[in-house]
């Protein structure tokens, strides 16, 4: 009757299985198993440790302990290593000789543990049936452990030092240079003895480290302004120290407290790169707008007031003397911008600016609902049919990206070689394409029919000339 145990390495994927007769196996037989399955060599350059595959943290130690049938457990090799000056690797698996513990005998008693009998494991007869295999398969796993209980009644008890959690530690009292204790701030003692941890009024104040901040970036404050003034520092709903401008208090590699200043060159540059790129965008958006109405003839739609060619934005007013296009006289278009046409009134005294009219008052303006209407209506045709969008309804996110795409088109164009660069004559010493090289004195001479570069003229077989006509040799 077959038995297995499924194993794994860590860098494996798919388990492995290992066979034998019985309900369970020894950590030694198994370990020696594994070793011989995967050809792993003497044992003399590693040391092989199994380990639970619920709990992958505790390990099979003792090479004495029983793992059952059907269990699954992870291998994994290790360098081997010298202990108390005895190296300690996995060769005793593949010699078949277990470890031996030898036990302390104390010079006080007279008398020695009764080591255990070790009863032999019965052999099978080639004849016996399934029941007798069974049977006797059950009598050797009992006679095992029995043998196993045995041997740990004699084991001697081995005592380990008691931890820091018991009271005692390794360390010094005096902590090292640059050592802060994060609870409190201080450096002059570990942050097991702060003298905080038994107070149960102390409310901890969450302060991050200044790791990675330059130095240019913060801002010293000192210690008792941060403890003492409460209206300016305070806590957080997220333990963190901040002060009324809400930046939070860092703790810098000496102990003293500061506060990280914003990179205000990098945001102004940034917000240049924003604007640039908007007003770029803007001005693009207005040419393909202008350029369509021009195309269109809808004259009405352009700024008659602009420096520039660009398209009407409402509020669209109109003066109270020049209502159509037949009273046009200095201007083009007889609808303003509202912003605008304020501007100019005041800027001349209140004189209208097509033709010339006084005391056109800003209250007496006219608002053309109707050309704004088919203004919009025409913008949102025209932005369909060209796939263009006004800059005014994006994001800055998107904005910055198309920016970031045309800096590396220019790169690319920078890249491209031109026309004059790409029909650069051949370097000195070199033959242009299609000529023949000139034969120097002493140059071997190929033989006749082997293959050169063909003569000038020459028309291989099939090729179409000017007539369309194959060619045909005479």
């Amino acid at each position: 009757m077959s038995s297995v145990v499924y194993y794994k390495f860590l860098h494996q994927k798919n388990k492995s299985v290992i066979h034998f007769d019985g309900t369970s196996i020894s950590v030694f037989d198994l370990k020696r198993e594994i070793i011989l399955q995967n050809q792993l060599g003497t044992g003399q350059d590693f040391n092989l440790k199994l380990y639970h595959s619920e709990q992958p943290d505790q390990e099979y130690a003792l090479d004495q302990d029983i793992i059952p049938r059907s269990s699954y457990v992870l291998a994994k090799r290790s360098p081997a290593f010298v202990k108390s000056g005895k190296y300690n690797n996995a060769s005793r698996y593949v010699t078949g000789k277990p470890r031996i513990n030898r036990k302390a005998i104390s010079s006080n008693s007279n008398t020695t543990a009764p080591s255990g009998i070790q009863q032999p494991q019965q052999k099978l007869d080639e004849n016996a049936t399934e029941e007798d295999r069974i049977k006797l398969m059950f009598q050797n796993q009992s006679n095992a452990w029995e043998q196993t209980q045995e041997d740990l009644s004699h084991h001697k008890m081995v005592f380990h030092k008691p931890s820091a959690a018991n009271g005692t530690s390794t360390q010094s009292d005096q902590p090292p240079p640059g050592y802060i204790c994060y609870r409190c701030g201080k450096k002059d003692h570990w942050i097991k003895n702060c003298p905080t941890n038994n107070d149960p009024n102390f409310e901890g104040k969450k302060i991050m480290r200044t790791t990675g901040i330059p130095r240019s970036y913060l801002k010293t404050i000192s210690r008792e302004d941060v403890d003492g003034k409460a209206n300016v520092f305070s806590t957080n709903e997220h333990g963190d120290v901040v002060d009324t401008e809400g930046n939070s208090v860092l703790i810098t590699e000496t102990g003293d407290y500061a506060i990280a200043l914003a990179d205000s060159k990098t945001w102004q540059s940034y917000q240049e790169r924003l604007r640039s790129a908007a007003l770029k965008s803007k001005n693009e958006y207005e040419k393909k707008l202008v350029a369509a109405a021009e195309q269109d003839k809808k004259l009405e739609f352009l700024d008659p007031l602009g420096e520039t060619k660009k398209v009407l934005s409402a509020p669209i007013v109109m003066t109270p003397c020049c209502t159509d296009s037949s009273k046009l006289q200095k201007m083009k278009n007889f609808n303003y911008n509202q912003n605008e046409l304020e501007r100019v009134l005041i800027d001349n005294d209140f004189h209208c600016p097509n033709c010339g009219k006084d005391d056109v008052f800003i209250d007496s303006l006219i608002r053309n609902e109707d050309l704004e209407k088919k203004l919009q209506e025409y913008i949102e045709s025209k932005e369909a049919e060209l796939s263009i969008k006004d800059p005014s309804k994006r994001t800055a996110s998107e904005m910055e990206a198309d920016d970031e795409s045309n800096e590396q088109d220019a790169k690319k164009q920078k890249t491209i070689p031109t026309q004059d660069q790409q029909m650069q004559p051949p370097p000195p010493g070199m033959f242009p394409m299609g000529v023949p090289p000139i034969p120097f004195p002493g140059m071997a001479i190929p033989p006749p029919g082997f293959p050169m570069i063909p003569p000038p003229g020459f028309i291989p077989p099939g090729f179409n000339n000017n007539n369309n006509n194959p060619y045909n040799p005479k």
